[in-house]
């Protein structure tokens, strides 16, 4: 991958380790994600991703497919 960004996102309704792993592996999926490390204590995720590959907004869109909701930082 080339120029990784990496992007913090606040996530709600995560309540245990199982959420968060839920999040690491739906967003893992995505072509272009190099990296995710999903906190539910914290309520954030960590994104390394090829902004070339996959935009914003797939990210958001992975993170509600596995049934949360992306907060606005």
């Amino acid at each position: 991958m080339s120029d990784v960004v990496k992007k913090l996102y606040s996530i709600q309704g995560m309540h245990c380790a199982s959420c968060a792993m839920s999040v690491d592996w739906a967003l893992e999926d995505l072509d272009g994600v190099a990296e995710a490390s999903t906190s539910y204590a914290k309520g954030h995720t960590q994104v390394a991703f090829d902004p070339t590959r996959v935009d914003e907004s797939a990210i958001r869109a992975a993170i509600v497919g596995a049934g949360y909701t992306v907060l606005e930082t």
